[in-house]
């Protein structure tokens, strides 16, 4: 069965199935996965995370002290959802696409998240779809929350301003294959209701 399979052979599994849609050769190494972790207050946070994948950032969430109970995943791969569950029994996790975070969260009886840990591969993506998903995962967010997204680009993954996003380089992890640079993505003022009902 999958969920019995390591999680090295479950992610090269994935990634022979759909090399596109996984967007990585390697699990994120640890070096990546505490940068990400740092920028989440485990006192105050509640965080969803999308696209996680074999749970390597996951893992560093718990570590870093946020409570399971404070974390909700969404993986669109059923395999490695179904993995995550095992692994992760008091984290709540649904099997979906990004895109429909509101309903998704919304049906679970969960309302908006602090923080959202993105791993989703953008540079992959259309604009368009780049658009509608990080359109979907602002909503979902308070007032002041924040998105952490790593990309294997040096430049910003997604347009920023277009989004009504304030965009921060957070920082490069040279030891992860490939280097890959963090993302901290926040609200500007007074653009983020005109981001979000912009029509591509």
């Amino acid at each position: 069965m999958s969920n019995d399979l390591p999680a090295s052979l479950l992610f090269l599994r994935s990634l022979l199935n759909d090399p596109r849609k996984m967007g990585a050769l390697a699990p994120s190494s640890p070096q990546l996965c505490r940068l990400m972790a740092s920028r989440v207050d485990p006192s105050q946070s509640s965080v969803l995370e999308v696209g996680a994948g074999t749970g390597a950032i996951t893992r560093a969430l718990l570590r870093r002290g946020l409570r399971p109970e404070r974390l909700f995943i969404i993986e669109r791969d059923p395999v490695l959802s179904d993995f995550l569950q095992t692994h992760f029994p008091r984290v709540q996790i649904c099997c979906g696409e990004a895109a429909h975070a509101p309903r998704i969260l919304s049906g679970a009886g969960i309302g908006p998240v602090d923080t959202i840990v993105s791993s989703l591969p953008l540079r992959n993506l259309r604009q368009a779809d780049q658009l509608e998903i990080f359109r979907a995962m602002i909503s979902t967010l308070t007032g002041k929350g924040q998105i952490i997204q790593f990309t294997y680009g040096p430049t910003c993954p997604i347009p920023s301003r277009r989004l009504g996003l304030e965009a921060e380089c957070v920082g490069r992890v040279w030891m992860n294959f490939p280097p890959a640079t963090v993302w901290r993505f926040t609200k500007r003022p007074h653009s983020i209701g005109r981001a979000v009902h912009h029509k591509s």
